[in-house]
């Protein structure tokens, strides 16, 4: 994924963020129990390094579920929905996973333009996250 220069991708670790305390530091959980405004401005310390500064990084309530949701144009973006795996079609829309001791996974199709991150934990990947993923693929016409 490296190569391809139209596909921005990057993981972060917990380093150089705003958390104190057991979040510290660069925790981006939204639904944490964290300060917010620390939370704010670790997703801004992300989408400051991303260039997606003025455009929003579309985050999951992960649950460790095998439910994918999928994105195909603008007025379906929304943050907070539960699942764990993000499929999009649109173009300059960030996408992401949160982990821990879990497995990030990244899906790109160069020539249908379809971008994916899944958050496998065991729960999920026992349940099927990955092949819901792919599947989400297959009904998007990518192969």
């Amino acid at each position: 994924m490296k190569n391809i220069s139209n596909l921005k991708h990057c993981f972060f670790s917990r380093k150089n963020g705003v958390s104190k305390g057991i979040y510290n530091s660069l925790n981006c959980g939204i639904n944490s129990k964290d300060n917010k405004e620390n939370v704010i401005q670790n997703i801004n310390i992300v989408s400051k390094k991303l260039n997606c500064e003025k455009k929003p990084i579309v985050a999951l309530n992960q649950n460790h579920s095998n439910k994918v949701i999928c994105f195909n144009n603008r007025e379906d973006i929304k943050n907070k929905i539960i699942g764990d795996a993000i499929v999009t079609t649109l173009k300059n829309v960030g996408i992401s996973v949160l982990t821990a001791d879990c497995v990030p996974i990244l899906f790109y199709n160069p020539k249908k333009k379809i971008v994916g991150c899944v958050h496998a934990g065991w729960k999920g990947a026992l349940n099927g996250i990955i092949e819901n993923t792919v599947d989400k693929f297959l009904e998007l016409n990518s192969n």
